[in-house]
């Protein structure tokens, strides 16, 4: 949020009621304008919440009031952890520009400058895994919490990921602005337009506002878990309508999509009738073992059903097996990655000896037309001794060229700028030939270093144009390197720069930091692991190399994704066949 777009009411040092001093602007929500403030009394940092300036000058000031006060009484009731704590309703007057102004505010528990969009994955979580955490871990509290709102006669009317803040690791529902009650005020004229949020709106609270019970309630946090497998909601999605899943490939995405499609019916009589059967249903499918992938067509059931003693018995057994082999691979130091949609990699004694004679008539390197600098890599052969990457005992690769460090913002700027023709921006990334190929801003720590200003793309900051580009899709980093000839590094070419340079004792450097600062390696290469990297398999498939993209899973180091996909902290670099 810009801060010429706001209404500026507390300067920095403002003191109110002689306890309450304002520190910063932290947000605006609903009707008001948040700030961090110190409590002198307590020795506690709180947020507090004035009504927005550009409301008090209007004729719906007093029902504002109205429904500030209603907010800081009705939630002060409320006693559950996902629910944000309100303290109290103050008054007081401050001179302002040799002005006498009264402020009225509401006095908050202070919440992290997080909110539940900073746990989802902008494209939708890959794995069954990361869904089953995330709806475990946040969305099971967070309808405890919604489910103790309700029993209190509140409808919050406006539950959206930007509404549900995050302390430390807990998510808490906030912003109650807009909420319906017994006690609450109606909201009318403009509020409503300006307030209203179409992307989680039930139907029947966009025709007619003060028509909103709890299923629209259910209705948007159908629409949140929507988001969690599909990515965020873009105009794309028609507002107001039922939601489903595109492509559920296993029996609990099967389940799951009947669920967002029963939050989200477009009858409110037809929804999941209450937030407890929702968590109940939840939690329900989450205990039961649909995680196998939909028969496929013509696949018959088995003749047999094991029996339930004989399935926890191989259970059991099962469990000891996989822990004297953790046991076996803790004691042996063997990284393992996770065997589901990824390539098997395991880092096991490797002879990195076996290093052949260059061709002479190959120059050391090369300087491409966008400033690259491609050293050469001499053909190498590597003996594992443990485990069989790539499903054989030897990998052995031809002499090739490979970019001495990851892809720069300003490199990227530079292409992006020379196929201006080809490419389409929207306000959230960057489309070459109709496919995405780069995100435009990182959605936690709000780093967007490439900005585009109706003309040409740039880069903001000088000192981030030497910095990797990041949130790279798999198809941006194909279509870059395609453009100046190249090509993307296969994944056995990354795993040997990987294994030769010892990469996974390197500390990583904190992100963003320009390439020139990885140190140089062996063959000139720098940085590798240092990011995670888009790559390609020789059958064509692309993976990301390296770093682990989502902390919601396991550490793998090679792993099968989606090339219209971007992912957070990614790059890439372009390889070229050594040809004398």
């Amino acid at each position: 949020m810009k801060e010429s777009e706001i209404h500026f009411i507390l300067k920095p040092g403002t003191v109110l009621n002689e306890c309450f001093q304002a520190i910063r602007l932290i947000g605006k929500g609903g009707m008001g304008v948040v700030y961090m403030a110190y409590d002198t009394h307590l020795d506690l940092k709180v947020a507090i919440k004035v009504i927005d300036s550009s409301i008090m000058e209007t004729s719906e000031y007093e029902v504002a009031l109205k429904r500030f006060q209603a907010e800081a009484r009705i939630v002060a009731r409320i006693d559950h952890p996902n629910v944000i704590r309100v303290y109290g309703f103050k008054q007081d007057t401050i001179e302002d520009d040799g002005n006498s102004r009264k402020i009225d505010y509401v006095v908050m528990e202070l919440m992290a400058e997080r909110t539940l969009r900073d746990t989802m994955d902008e494209s939708g979580f890959e794995f069954e895994g990361e869904v089953k955490i995330w709806v475990s871990k946040y969305l099971i509290p967070i309808l405890e919490g919604l489910e103790e709102v309700h029993k209190s006669g509140i409808v919050h009317r406006d539950i959206k990921p930007e509404n549900i803040f995050m302390k430390e690791n807990v998510a808490k529902l906030a912003d109650f602005g807009l909420s319906m009650g017994i006690d609450f005020p109606s909201v009318t004229g403009s509020m409503v337009d300006v307030l209203g949020t179409l992307a989680y709106m039930a139907p029947e609270q966009y025709n007619n506002f003060s028509l909103a019970r709890e299923s629209s309630d259910i209705f948007a946090i159908g629409r949140i878990l929507y988001e969690v497998v599909e990515g965020k909601i873009t105009e794309k999605i028609t507002p107001f309508t039922q939601v489903q899943l595109t492509n559920p490939s296993t029996e609990y995405y099967k389940a799951l999509s009947d669920i967002i499609m029963e939050a989200t019916a477009e009858n409110p009589i037809k929804r999941i009738g209450s937030v407890s059967n929702l968590k109940e249903r939840l939690l329900k499918l989450h205990e039961s073992p649909l995680n196998v992938p939909l028969k496929t067509k013509g696949e018959k059931e088995p003749k047999w059903k094991p029996h339930l003693v004989s399935i926890i018995l191989a259970a059991a057994i099962l469990v000891l097996i996989v822990f004297e082999i953790n046991l076996y691979i803790k004691e042996n130091k063997i990284e393992v990655s996770e065997p589901q949609q990824q390539l098997e990699i395991h880092q096991g004694p490797v002879n990195t000896a076996a290093v052949a004679a260059v061709d002479t008539r190959l120059k050391d390197s090369i300087k491409s037309d966008e400033d690259s600098v491609l050293f050469l890599i001499p053909p190498i052969k590597l003996d594992l001794e443990l485990k069989k990457p790539f499903g054989e005992n030897q990998i052995a690769l031809k002499a090739f060229y490979l970019s001495e460090s990851p892809i720069t913002n300003d490199q990227y700027v530079n292409f992006l700028n020379s196929n201006l023709g080809r490419t389409e921006h929207t306000e959230n990334g960057v489309f070459f030939d109709g496919r995405l190929v780069l995100k435009l801003s990182e959605k936690i720590r709000g780093y967007k270093p490439i900005v585009y200003d109706g003309e040409r793309y740039n880069v903001d900051q000088p000192m981030h144009s030497s910095c990797a580009v990041l949130m790279v899709t798999g198809y941006g980093a194909e279509a870059y390197a395609h453009h100046y000839g190249f090509r993307m590094v296969s994944a056995k070419e990354w795993y040997a720069l990987f294994v030769s340079n010892n990469s996974a004792e390197k500390p990583r450097l904190p992100l963003p930091t320009p390439v020139i600062n990885y140190p140089q390696e062996k063959f000139g290469i720098r940085g590798i692991n240092q990011l995670a990297e888009w790559g390609k398999s020789d059958d064509n498939n692309y993976f990301i190399l390296g770093q682990v993209v989502s902390k919601m899973i396991g550490n793998e180091l090679i792993d099968k994704k989606n090339p219209t996909k971007y992912y957070t902290d990614t790059s890439f670099r372009v390889a070229k066949d050594a040809i004398p």
